[in-house]
């Protein structure tokens, strides 16, 4: 008898609502394991929108501006044999829409990240050929970490790990045209 191919596993959609904005919880978005292979996951940390209340001077004009539900910090620990940097942070922020998430990226809500560009703390670095979302890309001038922020729909998402003397943009780059693929996998 031949053998049956093996079914192929369908993504389960994230809910959306008729605008095609994302209404899950901001968990529901960060990286599955399986995209790390070399990294374990934490307990993850929610951060609502009382963090950003306490974290900046102008909080309640940021929630109005963008529409910021809910975050969520997760952290990915490297394999000892495995490779990439000592461990991954992801930062998942759910807006009311994909212009709130846009918003959240701009020179005027975050003005920290573009001074910090401007005063040469950061260097903006090359956009990622492919990825197809809005996103903005950075090295630490002191220490080489790179951040990678990202708008996908409504979500606002942030990538980035300690450098250790290596440049990991190709990995950051990488983990984000994963992600992406994966969020559009469960979209249909």
């Amino acid at each position: 008898p031949s053998a049956s191919p093996a079914p192929t596993a369908t993504p389960t959609p994230f809910p959306r609502d008729a605008a095609g904005n994302f209404t899950g919880a901001p968990a529901d978005f960060v990286l599955p394991v399986d995209l790390l292979p070399d990294f374990t996951a934490g307990e993850g940390e929610a951060r609502p929108n009382s963090f950003v209340l306490e974290n900046r001077a102008d909080g309640e004009a940021y929630l109005a501006a963008t529409g910021r539900l809910d975050g969520w910090l997760q952290q990915y620990d490297r394999a000892e044999d495995g490779a990439g940097p000592l461990y991954v942070v992801q930062v998942v922020n759910v807006y009311q829409d994909a212009a709130g998430a846009e918003a959240a990226i701009s020179a005027e809500w975050h003005s920290q990240v573009y001074d910090a560009i401007a005063a040469g703390q950061l260097e903006q670095l090359t956009g990622i050929s492919g990825l197809g979302v809005q996103h903005l890309v950075w090295r630490n001038s002191s220490n080489g970490t790179i951040g990678l922020e990202m708008v996908y729909r409504n979500l606002y998402i942030l990538l980035t790990g300690p450098a250790e003397g290596v440049d990991y943009y190709d990995f950051f780059a990488e983990l984000a045209r994963a992600q992406v693929d994966w969020l559009r996998e469960h979209e249909e």
